[in-house]
């Protein structure tokens, strides 16, 4: 999953050097709320931790 938080990132940065602005704010807006989801996901699983 991070893997593809930094591919759309990427896309994005090229998207935006070719100057396909629209795409390049799609996307990265779509990172993002990816990235937001990625971290309650992580914030809200609890630890399996076993002494």
């Amino acid at each position: 999953m991070t893997a593809l938080i930094f591919l759309l990132v990427a896309i994005a940065m090229m998207a935006a050097l070719g100057g396909r602005r629209g795409i390049a704010g799609g996307l990265f807006g779509l990172s993002f709320i990816l990235s937001v989801a990625w971290l309650v996901h992580h914030m809200t699983d609890p630890l399996k931790l076993s002494f």
